[in-house]
């Protein structure tokens, strides 16, 4: 006897089914195994939803202004499938069968196929605008898919409306690529006289198609929105910034959203399932308990919206306007803007005053975090170019197709989404000022040798245009990688190394600073303090010599993060060890994580600098148990940094977090 889970739709016995359906609808009774259990269970809900089994036709339909208003609402799944339901006109065309695309309700959207099997469609309403879930037409493949999830084909009898029982079909869904919810489906019908029962593996693969389009689609609408949102990223803020597609879904946030929710009691781990949700499915706006409308700004392009942006005041500054002049760090216009009085300090901005004058390109070298977007603002304001523009782009996390269209700008049609009239870049932007690419180590190969064409020519050409256009800009370079390395290893192009590091400016690292932690602690207090409009905090002895003693990986924005994280904790007027962040690493806790590192240290007096980062970078990804995003964090550089540097020491991740 085969098991009824087993059965396929070979194994129907169009008899048995039909005499199986009579008993069952008149009596509830139904043999054992006399049909497939994927077909009883269909059968048994439709017996509970009330559906009339004697039913000719599906009995629920939408009226037109309804079905416009479902078009609209599933453009994209219509976008995505169209180049399918195109192919399906020509393919199907005699064949006796006709597609249908449906949306999540089992609404259909669009119907194409051979000609006289859609118009028999209209008998049994199998057309646009029809309600062709479970409950409306009884068990079929477009509402019995949507229940099940799975691939299915409903042969003649085993319909359970009498109706429909001369057609046979097959169906699959097709999910969103970002949450996997069901979002429409595909299916396959035709008369039984005609139809060719090996079609579940075309509306299978057909499927899949729509999905991979959907992806493209989505990819295509992120990139539109970072490029979008570009200019928000670029603007000093200590509001937390995150970035949301128009489905809730988090595409990109800023340094200040971690702390910030530490201090709202949010848990943030980078997921947004976590922390947003969407109240209302048509809703293009998330919801959440935490979350106030007034701090929801659309980004948009046109008149589209490609998404949403969070802008999040810091606690205790929410009476702020979010682009209040009482910013937190306002821009270093001068070198003076430059907090410090170390002697690695001082000879920084000596050399960097020098260089300031001299019209040639600087690499400006240095950790994630030592502030070298201040000094190439420094540079520029002291520079002969300083009545120009200063435009600054980080190629890090961008992707090649957005920062060629930020650097080089396009013109009206070159692209899909392309604004209208174009758009200048930022090379353009920079003409009679400075340019500054920070991360310059990340950009592609190709765009080295175009952007390397300009600096040697002067001219640039937008994306899709043939006009040259003449451009005079000075560059400013910064990058935390080793470019020279790079270049040695083929990802970086000698030449436009030789060409932007005509001078080097090396910024020393924090614990090269010891002296200038107090002063900077202080500095950032009084910030604090004149953004709230409050008193300044004053610090037990113990907490600034625990942030002395600390290595500090994140550098400076490490430093400003645990100050303000710290200030924002504490309740009374000092503050004290027991307001340091959860995640902060004092002295004795280093001293307990990083035994390794102490031994290696001991036992080896000529452990160079790069060995004690590689054994630093394993304790830190065995305390974080593998957590890469904690790992990262916890050393304050970015989780593409600590990539590259897993890459450049040969670190494999499970061997470290099982570290000995």
């Amino acid at each position: 006897m085969k098991n009824t889970n087993k059965r396929s739709i070979y194994d129907i016995n169009p008899g048995q089914v039909d005499l199986a359906w009579d008993r069952y609808v008149n009596s509830g009774e139904l043999p054992k195994n006399s049909i497939r259990k994927i077909i009883f269970e269909s059968w048994s809900r439709c017996l509970e939803d009330g559906v009339d089994p004697s039913n000719s036709k599906t009995c629920l339909s939408v009226n037109d202004q309804t079905y416009q208003k479902l078009l609209r609402n599933n453009a994209q799944l219509l976008e995505a499938a169209k180049p399918v339901m195109q192919h399906a006109r020509e393919l199907l065309a005699e064949s006796g069968s006709m597609m249908i695309l449906a949306d999540r309700d089992g609404i259909c959207l669009h119907v194409e196929g051979d000609r006289k099997t859609v118009e028999d469609g209209h008998d049994i309403r199998l057309c646009i605008g029809a309600n062709w879930s479970e409950h409306a037409a009884g068990t079929n493949a477009i509402g019995t898919v949507l229940s099940v999830g799975i691939p299915i084909q409903v042969n003649t009898t085993e319909h359970f409306c009498e109706g429909i029982k001369s057609w046979t079909c097959s169906a699959m869904v097709i999910r969103d690529p970002s949450s996997q919810e069901i979002i429409g489906v595909l299916d396959l019908s035709g008369l039984t006289s005609d139809f060719n029962h090996h079609t579940q593996a075309l509306v299978v693969d057909a499927a899949a198609r729509i999905e991979s389009r959907l992806i493209g689609i989505r990819l295509e609408e992120k990139n539109r929105l970072l490029n979008a949102a570009v200019s928000m990223f670029s603007s000093p803020t200590n509001d937390a910034l995150m970035l949301l597609d128009n489905y809730g879904y988090l595409v990109k946030a800023n340094e200040n959203v971690a702390s910030n929710f530490a201090v709202r009691g949010i848990d943030f781990n980078g997921n947004s399932k976590n922390i947003i949700h969407n109240s209302d499915k048509n809703s293009k706006l998330p919801g959440a308990e935490w979350l106030r409308k007034e701090w929801i700004e659309p980004v948009m392009e046109g008149q589209d919206q490609l998404g949403s942006m969070l802008i999040i005041p810091s606690p205790h500054s929410m009476h702020l306007a979010i682009n209040s002049k009482a910013s937190f760090y306002s821009e270093a216009k001068y070198f003076e803007d430059i907090v410090g009085c170390s002697t690695a300090l001082k000879k920084t901005i000596s050399k960097a005053q020098r260089l300031a004058a001299l019209p040639v390109p600087i690499l400006i070298q240095g950790e994630t975090g030592v502030g070298k977007e201040m000094f190439a603002k420094a540079i520029h304001a002291a520079g002969p170019n300083a009545k120009g523009p200063l435009i600054t782009l980080n190629c890090g996390g961008l992707s090649r197709d957005l920062i060629t269209s930020e650097l080089f700008g396009y013109v009206e049609g070159a692209f899909t989404g392309a604004l209208r009239g174009g758009k200048k870049g930022k090379i353009e932007a920079a003409d009679g000022g400075t340019l500054f690419l920070d991360e310059i180590g990340e950009l592609p190969l190709d765009i080295q040798a175009t952007f390397l064409r300009v600096l040697q020519e002067g001219e640039i050409c937008r994306l899709g245009d043939h006009q040259q256009r003449k451009v005079n800009f000075r560059v400013l370079v910064a990058t935390n990688r080793d470019l020279s390395h790079d270049v040695k290893e083929g990802l970086f192009r000698m030449d436009l190394f030789y060409r932007i590091s005509v001078i080097t400016l090396t910024i020393p690292a924090l614990r090269e600073r010891e002296e200038d932690i107090e002063i900077l602690v202080h500095y950032f207090a009084e910030q604090i303090a004149k953004r709230d409009n409050a008193p300044t905090k004053q610090f037990d002895p113990e907490f600034l010599k625990v942030l002395i003693e600390y290595d500090w990986p994140g550098n400076i924005r490490e430093l400003r993060n645990i100050v303000e994280c710290s200030v924002l904790m504490c309740q009374t007027d000092i503050v004290s060890v027991d307001d340091l962040p959860g995640e902060f690493y004092s002295p004795s806790d280093k001293g307990n994580q990083s035994t390794s590192i102490k031994d290696a240290l001991a036992n080896d007096g000529d452990l160079s600098i790069n060995d004690a980062e590689r054994l630093i970078i394993i304790s830190a990804i065995k305390s974080s148990k593998g957590n890469l995003t904690k790992t990262a964090s916890h050393l304050g550089i970015a989780k593409s940094t600590l990539y590259l540097k897993l890459k450049k020491y040969g670190i494999d991740r499970n061997s470290a977090a099982n570290h000995k």
